[in-house]
């Protein structure tokens, strides 16, 4: 095999990426639970999870061998027929999806799902205005990008598509309105209905609003709103007969401790949006209604490659893996794990917050606990490189680009976690320094 400078010298001749990123692209020679190695036999705690992609872990034998099954029969025909590997997958999917949520429409990823979702939006209400929150990422094309909040995601793009009414998002760290929670009562929760009635700060409707788009956490960042927040912009939304279309894109699955997010506050969206784990590793997505709203749906064709027989069969074997383990009670545990550790660590002085709702979170650092100043970019890319070579793959995003998503499978181990965060402590201590 080659090594790992001569794969990123080839990779570099031919491949497109969307970011130059620092310490990437890493070469991953194979993978396997919480773990990657390269070329040179280096190993790496995955806190990236394949883009929150595996949440059972890299290469399950149980998803290997459904795909190994599922290829010797077939692995591709168009949605215009149907598999066993893809009616067994919709069955189960309807089986533990929220509430009423029994009636699957396939796609190929996030975006697709969430393209698709906003099309749903306009079949029923005959409306085009979506109300999506600031920091919001729902995806990089279409109607996906235009509903995503971040400008860099934007710039060079313009005009995006019309019709997004955007509300603040529960940043409670670094509130909009400068409150502190609870006794701001959800105000950015009321911020969304104020768009619906047309008393908004800046916000202004056309009269045609026919949903609101949310993340239970917003993945950009790990921002986890209050426990209250979901379950009353769903009674703001059913008050004012709005539909409210759910991305669990990120959160689904088990990640944040429960199996949906949407369980944390017994919500039962009137869209749930999924994907990454959809296909079990392999790129699929879905939009789920109930039986009602979906008799009324026609979307006029449908993605060549959605409910492939190889996605679904492998689908469904993480589902079952996820489900016989309760995968969420390890995420829920690990994710304490994760947020005590950081915030008892010696380089705690530099953790504005670290909150974590199972494996979905983030650590937000700043040069000052009070001022809240966030560390710069440069520094943010010192720390990346530095975990980096102690063994640690990660991101960094949210609104003011300083805050590292720790969101690796959720078979982690309390020994792995404790890795990560030693690995943490002394990249943040050598570069931010220990006074």
């Amino acid at each position: 095999m080659s090594s790992s400078e001569e794969f990123i010298r080839r990779d570099a001749a031919h491949v497109i990426r969307a970011w130059a990123g620092v310490a990437e692209p890493t070469v991953v020679a194979r993978a396997k639970g919480a773990l990657l190695w390269d070329p040179e036999g280096k190993e790496y705690v995955d806190c990236s999870s394949g883009l929150f992609t595996v949440n059972v872990g890299h290469c399950h034998p149980e998803v290997v061998a459904a795909i190994k099954e599922q290829a010797e029969k077939v692995m591709q025909v168009s949605i215009l027929q149907t598999t066993e590997a893809l009616v067994k997958h919709a069955e189960l999917l309807a089986e533990i999806a929220p509430g009423d949520l029994n009636k699957a429409y396939y796609t190929n990823g996030g975006t697709e799902s969430i393209d698709t979702a906003l099309k749903c939006v306009r079949l029923l209400t005959g409306k085009y205005e979506v109300i999506v929150l600031k920091n919001a990422f729902h995806g990089l094309t279409g109607s996906a990008l235009a509903a995503t909040g971040g400008v860099s995601y934007h710039k060079g793009f313009g005009p995006l598509e019309h019709g997004f009414l955007r509300a603040p998002h529960a940043y409670c760290y670094r509130c909009p309105f400068n409150m502190t929670y609870p006794a701001c009562d959800l105000r950015c929760a009321q911020e969304i209905e104020n768009i619906i009635t047309d008393t908004a700060i800046s916000t202004v409707s056309e009269g045609s609003i026919g949903a609101v788009l949310v993340e239970p956490v917003q993945g950009r960042g790990g921002i986890i709103p209050p426990d209250a927040w979901l379950p009353r912009v769903r009674e703001i939304c059913t008050k004012h007969g709005v539909l409210l279309v759910v991305d669990e894109i990120q959160t689904g699955f088990g990640r944040t401790g429960k199996l949906w997010a949407c369980d944390h506050g017994n919500v039962v969206p009137d869209i749930f949006v999924i994907a990454k784990n959809v296909g079990g590793g392999i790129p699929a997505g879905m939009v789920m209604l109930n039986d009602e709203r979906a008799a009324k749906i026609q979307t006029g064709t449908t993605p060549t490659h959605s409910g492939n027989a190889l996605a679904t069969a492998a689908g469904y074997a993480a589902a079952k893996v996820l489900l016989r383990e309760k995968l969420w009670e390890n995420a829920a545990a690990m994710g304490k794990r994760f947020s005590k550790s950081f915030l008892n660590a010696p380089m705690s002085r530099y953790v504005g917050q670290g909150d974590f709702k199972g494996l979905m979170g983030g650590v937000e650092l700043v040069l000052d606990t009070k001022t809240k100043q966030p560390v710069p970019k440069d520094k943010m890319n010192q720390i990346k490189l530095g975990l980096h070579e102690r063994g640690v793959v990660i991101s960094f995003s949210g609104p003011m680009g300083n805050i590292f998503r720790v969101q690796p499978t959720l078979v982690i181990t309390s020994a792995q976690v404790d890795r990560v965060v030693a690995a943490f402590n002394d990249t943040v201590t050598q570069v931010l320094g220990k006074d």
